[in-house]
């Protein structure tokens, strides 16, 4: 068997030996210059789909040429590689290998071109940029107030939750976030994140939740409204210590409606619902309970040296008490004096 085009004996890819075939039907091509918009906020990129997430200029570079290359009929990209070299600040020179499969035959072929890089904002920074918003998040405290420590801990909770949705969704963004009087405002750029967000607040404080609308404009002849909801905390959390019915529980948990105690006296668990929530007095609030240097430790009791009165104060142990170094936290209220175990 020999080459129709050149003569030569061998292998051939139907009437042609792997360079003539080669040659005339194996011919990849790319423009001169590709463009490529990269925004100056987010470095995502823009395509035909839209603005995406692309990673770094190399990546976004690899992937406009690979949209750029226009292959022969019948050909198949198996690989190809990108070196790229800077010709000043807004040019990249590329040099690439493209390796393509024709027929059941591997074929290598060598394209120069330069990838003009243009700086553009994406849809989603244009709106950050304006303070685009569809629905504030209003969160407050019991009394008008919301202390330091909560108000970290919320704000930290809701950046979490929109950095994590982000990621599946470039249209979720804050906005801003206001400080004011009572607590805190969240700007969220879709009404679906901050109701998500609200629940969650809810749930996790088991706090009170209500939602309003008001007419924003109109769109495609349509009305337009923003959301507002707000989340108002109870004045019970977390590490705070509570009264109920002549005892005392330290609160580990908040969800669904109830606060999970523990019997600072029994070490016993106890679910306190929502409804019987409004019985409970706080006693000690998480930031007024004290570290005791602990001076000894027997079967059912503990001896403490008393941070108030810096005298020598013993003290019953709950059940399932444990500790971790030479201190312990202490509880001490109109009702009595307890360690909380380090594993509550």
């Amino acid at each position: 068997m020999f080459c129709v085009e050149c003569g030569r004996e061998g292998e051939l890819v139907g009437a042609l030996c792997r360079d003539c075939y080669s040659k005339k039907h194996v011919q990849p091509t790319i423009a001169d210059h590709v463009d490529l918009t990269i925004c100056a906020h987010c470095q995502s990129m823009q395509t035909d789909k839209g603005w995406e997430d692309i990673g770094s200029i190399r990546q976004a570079a690899e992937a406009a040429i690979e949209d750029s290359l226009v292959l022969p009929k019948d050909a198949k990209l198996s690989d190809f590689r990108v070196h790229l070299s800077e010709k000043d600040e807004r040019n990249l020179e590329a040099k690439i290998a493209v390796m393509l499969v024709v027929q059941g035959h591997e074929f290598t072929r060598e394209l120069l071109t330069i990838v003009r890089v243009k700086r553009g904002s994406c849809t989603e920074c244009s709106k950050q940029q304006g303070r685009y918003y569809e629905a504030i998040l209003q969160v407050r405290g019991p009394a008008r107030t919301l202390p330091k420590h909560l108000e970290a801990d919320v704000e930290r909770l809701v950046r979490d939750r929109v950095g994590a949705m982000r990621k599946s969704s470039r249209e979720v963004f804050l906005s801003k976030v206001e400080k004011v009087k009572g607590g805190l405002d969240f700007y969220f750029s879709t009404v679906n994140s901050a109701r998500s967000v609200a629940r969650e607040l809810q749930e996790v404080y088991c706090a009170e939740f209500k939602g309003s609308s008001s007419l924003w404009g109109r769109r495609d002849g349509k009305d337009v409204y923003r959301m507002t909801y707000l989340v108002r905390l109870p004045g019970i959390f977390r590490g705070d210590v509570v009264a109920l019915g002549g005892r005392e529980f330290y609160v580990r948990g908040m969800s669904r409606g109830m606060l999970h105690g523990i019997d600072l006296l029994t070490g016993e668990e106890r679910a306190i619902k929502f409804t019987e929530r409004t019985e409970c007095s706080l006693s000690q609030s998480k930031p007024e309970i004290l570290k005791a240097v602990v001076l000894s430790e027997k079967e059912r009791e503990l001896q403490v040296l008393d941070p108030e009165t810096m005298k020598p104060l013993e003290v019953r142990k709950p059940r399932g008490f444990s500790r971790k170094g030479d201190q312990t936290r202490l509880v001490k209220t109109k009702l009595g004096t307890y360690v909380l175990s380090d594993s509550w």
